[in-house]
């Protein structure tokens, strides 16, 4: 290969990887500065073939703990919340699955054949 043309491929690839570094920076900025518009504790129940209490605690970034209380029990497991408020699809070790919405404050659990409701509210 000449000489002119392997110096060309240098200058693109420093530009592409300049461009990328820029555009990392920025999402990382924007990531910083972001905060969950349901940032906070959110406590109550889940009712059906089986009962217990759930609090939700949503971080900055939007990332959520939840603890399941049950039988004297604690159960903790994450996942994330969306700026729509829509819990994504959050399963705890134990197979427990919870879905919905912290903008309507209910969802659905389900853990093997038992299953039933939740619902929150902000403290």
């Amino acid at each position: 290969m000449c000489p002119e043309i392997n110096y060309a491929i240098r200058i693109v690839f420093c530009c592409i990887s300049c461009q990328r570094i820029f555009e990392q920076n920025q999402f990382n900025t924007e990531l910083n500065n972001y905060t969950s518009p349901y940032q906070g504790n959110w406590y109550g129940v889940y009712n059906g073939n089986e009962n217990g209490q759930i609090q939700i605690i949503v971080y900055k970034a939007g990332n959520i703990e939840v603890k399941r209380l049950f039988n004297n029990m604690t159960e903790t497991f994450y996942g994330q919340v969306y700026d729509n408020g829509v819990i994504n699809d959050t399963y705890s070790n134990s197979g427990f699955y919870l879905s919905g919405s912290l903008n309507t404050k209910v969802g659905i659990w389900k853990q093997g054949s038992l299953n039933g409701n939740w619902s929150v509210a902000k403290q």
